[in-house]
């Protein structure tokens, strides 16, 4: 039985293609030429949220943050409530909207010190 070279691909690669694996690895460079502690934010991002991904978002989403005041994994998950896919509105959470969604947070850094 005679398999074509992307078929190859996938089962040499758990199912993955050719494409996926590079864009993981590109996704992993990245994540390595980054700081520990940005790591550690970027990690903590992913464990909180749905709807932040890849390089570009999390790049953009983390210098919001850093306008906030929000500089650190331990400053998101001390303020950090909800992700709501939308815009949603409240008058109790300080809401940051970032491509569409809406981030509820008991607080900003940069806001309430």
């Amino acid at each position: 039985m005679w398999l074509h070279l992307s078929d190859q691909a996938l089962l040499m690669s758990g199912g993955l293609s050719r494409e996926s694996l590079k864009e993981r690895q590109r996704y992993a460079d990245w994540y390595e030429e980054k700081s520990e502690q940005e790591q550690q934010l970027i990690d903590e991002i992913a464990d909180c949220t749905d709807y932040i991904l890849g390089e570009d978002q999390n790049n953009s989403f983390i210098c919001l943050l850093r306008q906030n005041g929000i500089e650190t994994a331990d400053q998101f998950a001390d303020s950090f409530c909800v992700e709501y896919e939308g815009i949603v509105e409240s008058d109790e959470f300080v809401v940051v909207v970032f491509e569409g969604n809406s981030y509820f947070f008991r607080r900003l850094c940069g806001r309430f010190r």
